[in-house]
Order: structure tokens, then C-alpha cells, then sequence
């Protein structure tokens, strides 16, 4: 499908992302969460960490899961790859997802009655991708990662940690799995979207 043919040339795709390009998933592992911010790690299929994700800007105590943040993901060599800035609103949740230092995606919350939806759009705000989860969000859980016809490309999971992880602590693990062939800013935006899930479901 010609949506995930990478369109980025590689002389185009920004040092630090570039290895995400021939990958088709990578994990997800919260760091440390309350008063200095929500950090994770993002590591490939191996183990091999890929960038650090710190969260900024957030007003931890008093907003809650409702605050806004910037998080910026930088490499191992701590060069800025991915920037993520989610403004506060009274409405449906939005969160710009820059590569480099150009917008590559808008990922917008859909209002449903049971079973949470996120649109990822295009720079234009056309629909790329959505991801749909369950009614209940509890224990593992599976968030599809759909294209506009509804086909199943992959799948945003939140693992299970244990019933005394997840009881006493706020650290989240994800795992992410999409086409090796999708444009690379888009699977900027999907780990993007893992974050913002795990801030509207999982802790504050």
C-alpha cells in the first residue's frame, strides 16, 4: 500500500531517527514518573536503546493526566530526534508530533462512547492512521493500529507487569509493532501515540 512506502529519501531522514527506518517495532519502558516528569526508554526488538523521552513543561501535581507537556526524544548521543508538544484543551486531546524540525503528524483524540480511537494525520491533518482500543484498558491490553479501510496493520500493546508493579508503581511497559515499510515519521508518531496513551490511561 502506498501509504507505508517511506517517503523520506534517506539522505532526508534525520540523524537519530534513521535507525527506526527498517524497523517493524520497537518497545517502549517507562522510567520514571511524579515529580520530575514522566521519562521512558524506547529500545528496538533487541533490547538496543534507540532514544530517551523526557517530559517537560508539565504541570505534574496539580493538572494531572489532563496537563499539557512537551517531551523531547533524543538519541544515545543525545541529539534532539522527535519533539512532542500536547496543549492544554478543554476538548478531544491534541499532540504534535515534530521529526527534525518539521511537523510530521497531528495525533488527535476521537470522541467515542466506549472504546478509546486516536487519529494520526498527516501535516495537512488528513487521516494516515487510527488506533483503537477496548472498552476496558486494564491489564494487557491491545490498541490496533488500523488504516483508513479498517485493515489491521499492527498493534500498540501495554504489557502486563505483574499485579505488584501495577499496583505500587506507575512504570509502563508498551510494546509497538507496524509495516517495516511505513514512513518513518509516522512511526515517530505512532511511539508518540504509545506516550499519550499511556498519560490518558495508565497513570497521571
Amino acid at each position: 500500500m502506498s501509504t507505508f512506502v517511506n517517503k523520506m529519501n534517506v539522505s532526508e531522514v534525520p540523524l537519530g531517527i534513521n535507525r527506526l527506518v527498517l524497523l517493524d517495532g520497537v518497545c517502549v519502558r517507562q522510567k520514571c514518573t511524579f515529580l520530575s516528569g514522566n521519562q521512558y526508554m524506547v529500545v528496538d526488538p533487541n533490547g538496543e536503546p534507540l532514544f530517551r523521552a523526557k517530559e517537560s513543561g508539565g504541570a505534574t501535581l496539580l493538572m494531572g493526566k489532563d496537563r499539557s507537556f512537551d517531551i523531547t526524544m533524543t538519541d544515545m548521543q543525545d541529539n534532539k530526534v522527535i519533539t512532542l508538544r500536547r496543549p492544554y484543551t478543554f476538548g478531544p486531546d491534541k499532540m504534535e508530533v515534530t521529526v527534525g524540525k518539521q511537523l510530521a503528524s497531528v495525533v488527535r483524540q476521537q470522541m467515542t462512547f466506549l472504546k478509546p480511537v486516536l487519529n494520526i494525520n498527516d501535516p495537512r491533518d488528513q487521516l494516515v492512521l487510527r488506533v483503537k482500543g477496548r472498552a476496558v484498558t486494564s491489564g494487557e491490553c491491545d490498541f490496533e493500529i488500523l488504516c483508513p479501510n479498517k485493515q489491521r496493520v499492527g498493534v500498540i500493546r501495554k504489557l502486563w507487569g505483574g499485579t505488584t508493579r501495577e499496583l505500587l508503581t506507575n512504570k509502563d511497559s508498551f510494546k509497538i509493532q507496524f509495516p517495516a515499510d511505513l514512513d518513518v515519521r509516522y512511526k515517530a508518531a505512532l511511539i508518540g501515540t504509545c506516550l499519550l496513551i499511556d498519560f490518558l490511561y495508565y497513570n497521571a
